[in-house]
């Protein structure tokens, strides 16, 4: 607790002296020049950290009944989902605060997703025309498949037939996004970027489920419940809420639960559910595909540490079949009702993302190769990073998380191979976001051991969430605000 303090404090000083997470000279987290109002934030994180407690208490989840944990669940998702907000609106700035977030949405600087969703006009010809039309993308959408774009087009298509007649105030947003952005809005979609930023944090928020499905099998609902505390303080969780990363995390969480869900109780619902949710995921980003060579160590380390290997490798490669059915089959069903061609969209993507970090925005590797690790502890959180590591002992020796153990050796396998390829150089607080969560549930492991971790898991808590604040105040998260 000692040393989670003394890192969050030193942190802070960082920050407030004016260091810059990332390489000077080649990409940095720009230092914020905006003032920002936190009290909501401090109001919503008084609140988790009481739920928190609540949760944490010795002996009280196991007692609960199904019922009462699912609203305690459903309130840890809405505690997040409000801390989400009130960071997105903490910009002092009356005209910028509460429609902060759909001015992050609508930037063609910030995602470009949004501003692209307009170039659709008949969804079923662009999504067979895509392979062509990646060039004339901007930077962002070109190296990524029609997911999001698609994403944003639902949105604004449902919040025109939800709104026929918006307000004046709505007429007011969207001309000020015009007169900023020089775009061409109505005001339903100035409604429609407000309600895409809630929608993706909502659905970030909604990984707090998965993870806590993931975490009860995997080691017990008791230290499940710790990993989901752990988790809704993580700054990258809290301050990305308006990215769409925050959909990746919570496919990522899906189905790697699927899966495992899937091999345990040998059920093929939940391996073809699990290629489907997968299908879904290299939809949106093909950085997705990270998932499957972390799905694929896990299940080697856990087949060399079974006791019958025979019997664990029939219902992995079982399992594994009916996944793939389920992701061909969602593939095949774009295709013939759209024309969708995944390969030819993927070589262009790759194409694209080779050109951009190649010669558009070329990066020192072994500079990044040394930051990135440092950059994924900050947005996962300092006190839960060290945390996690305090929990190695725990890990190795306490017999209870035998099956956790595969589970992460794989997950730093996975990150590690990320790091020393080099694809990514910067920002991966950002995009690796869907790989930072299980953190939570390596530093719940030592908590569910401890005598007082129902004081510890609060402190680690408020240690998070004051980091996350510190962060919020010193580092401009979107260019945008």
């Amino acid at each position: 607790m000692l040393a989670a303090t003394a890192a969050t404090l030193l942190l802070a000083v960082a920050l407030a002296t004016g260091w810059q997470v990332g390489v000077s000279g080649e990409w940095v987290w720009r230092n914020n020049t905006l003032r920002t109002v936190l009290w909501p934030a401090l109001v919503v994180g008084i609140l988790l950290v009481v739920m928190t407690g609540v949760a944490g208490k010795p002996g009280r989840w196991t007692r609960l009944q199904p019922a009462s944990r699912a609203i305690m669940l459903a309130l840890f998702v809405l505690l997040v989902l409000a801390l989400q907000w009130t960071l997105l609106t903490a910009v002092a700035s009356p005209s910028l605060s509460w429609v902060a977030p759909g001015w992050i949405i609508a930037s063609p600087n910030a995602t470009t997703y949004f501003s692209a969703s307009f170039e659709v006009r008949d969804a079923r010809r662009w999504l067979a025309s895509y392979p062509e039309l990646m060039s004339s993308l901007p930077y962002h959408a070109r190296t990524h498949p029609p997911g999001f774009m698609l994403f944003f087009l639902l949105v604004r298509r449902f919040t025109a037939a939800a709104i026929p007649r918006p307000p004046a105030l709505l007429a007011a947003i969207a001309e000020g996004y015009n007169q900023t952005f020089g775009t061409l809005f109505s005001p339903a979609d100035a409604a429609a970027a407000i309600i895409g930023a809630a929608a993706v944090a909502l659905l970030g928020a909604l990984s707090l489920l998965p993870l806590y499905a993931l975490g009860r099998t995997l080691v017990g609902a008791k230290e499940a419940i710790l990993g989901v505390a752990l988790m809704s303080g993580m700054p990258g969780l809290l301050l990305l809420a308006a990215s769409p990363d925050q959909i990746i995390l919570l496919l990522a969480v899906l189905v790697l639960w699927l899966c495992y869900s899937a091999w345990r109780r040998n059920s093929p619902l939940h391996a073809f559910l699990a290629g489907v949710a997968a299908g879904v995921g290299l939809f949106f980003s093909l950085g997705f595909a990270v998932v499957g060579i972390w799905l694929l160590l896990w299940a080697l380390l856990g087949l060399l540490g079974s006791g019958d290997r025979r019997m664990a490798a029939r219902r992995a490669l079982g399992a594994g079949v009916i996944a793939l059915a389920g992701f061909a089959l969602f593939h095949l069903v774009l295709y013939l009702a759209c024309g969708y061609r995944p390969i030819a969209v993927a070589q262009q993507a790759f194409l694209a993302h080779r050109d951009i970090t190649t010669s558009a925005f070329p990066r020192t590797y072994w500079k990044w190769l040394l930051m990135n690790p440092l950059e994924i502890a900050i947005f996962a959180g300092l006190p839960l990073v060290l945390t996690a590591l305090w929990s190695a002992r725990s890990l190795h020796a306490h017999p209870t998380f035998f099956r956790l153990r595969p589970f992460l050796i794989a997950w730093l396998l996975t990150l590690a191979l990320l790091d020393l390829s080099g694809t990514v150089r910067g920002e991966v607080g950002r995009i690796w976001l869907f790989l930072l969560w299980p953190a939570p549930l390596a530093a719940a492991a030592w908590l569910a051991l401890s005598r007082q971790r129902r004081w510890i898991l609060v402190m680690l808590v408020l240690l998070q969430l004051a980091q996350a604040l510190v962060m919020r105040t010193h580092i401009t998260i979107y260019s945008i605000l």
